[in-house]
């Protein structure tokens, strides 16, 4: 499955490292590095934005990617 999807972005400007958005992802998409979460596994994520809402700091949005 090679095509664009809606996928997290971090603002690592805004990110504190809390690593909320990682506990909450249903499909264990997410991962930290250095204390900010980064896409591990790109085609697991659904967009759900479950990640995006939960954010207290609105360090992440949902940005079309490619995932190829």
């Amino acid at each position: 499955m090679n095509d664009f999807r809606e996928l997290p972005v971090v603002d690592s400007r805004r990110c504190t490292g809390c690593g909320d958005c990682v506990r909450v992802c249903p499909v264990d998409c997410l991962g930290l590095n250095w204390d900010l979460p980064y896409l591990e596994h790109p085609r697991r994520c659904i967009s759900c934005a479950v990640c995006v809402e939960l954010c207290p700091e609105d360090a992440l949005q949902l940005a079309s990617r490619w995932c190829g």
